[in-house]
């Protein structure tokens, strides 16, 4: 008997050493802060972007340099909306309408994100064309300039009929709003 009194009281003194966690005061307690995220620049939102941009046709026309403005909406982190407008130095002008779907793949990690991005544009020049295309492209962040985006990308354009095809590569920065 004296055995079995001896096991219980050790086991009653021992059994809140295991009982998982003491009461401490809120006073006393420190919480520490969330482990770091990486960059948070690539959340939903609107962004506005300005280019400059090069059109590499496939015809015997000349490639030409030009330059133009962005708007884009992004509903999560990896799928927005873009619709842009460029203007181009070839032989009789060449204004770019272009609207497309973007989907990211951003890397918080590093701040950057490379996107894939197709849609539709409509070309007006000495004749009116309607296109499609498909591109691709890297974004990267600067979490310090206020998200501050510089992008690279390149788009081919399917123009209506062969000799409107052509492809246009684009540089330039964005600006959260």
């Amino acid at each position: 008997m004296k055995t079995l009194s001896s096991l219980l009281l050790a086991l009653g003194l021992a059994l809140p050493a295991f009982g998982g966690e003491a009461y401490v005061s809120s006073k006393n307690t420190v919480t520490p802060p969330p482990p770091p995220r990486g960059c948070d620049c690539f959340n939903p939102g609107l962004s506005l972007g300005i280019f400059g941009a090069g059109i590499l046709p496939d015809s015997d026309e000349d490639d030409a340099l030009g330059g133009g403005v962005l708007l884009d909406y992004f509903f999560t982190e990896h799928i927005g909306l873009q619709g842009s407008y460029g203007i181009f130095a070839t032989d009789s002008e060449h204004h770019e309408f272009d609207a497309a779907l973007v989907v990211r793949f951003p890397i918080t990690d590093l701040c950057i994100a490379p996107y894939i991005l197709g849609g539709a544009g409509y070309a007006t020049n000495s004749e009116d064309n309607w296109n499609l295309f498909v591109g691709g492209g890297l974004e990267a962040r600067i979490p310090d300039a206020d998200c501050l985006g510089i992008f690279a990308d390149g788009a081919y354009h399917w123009g209506e009929d062969d000799s409107g095809d052509f492809t246009i590569v684009r540089v330039g920065l964005k600006f959260k709003l």
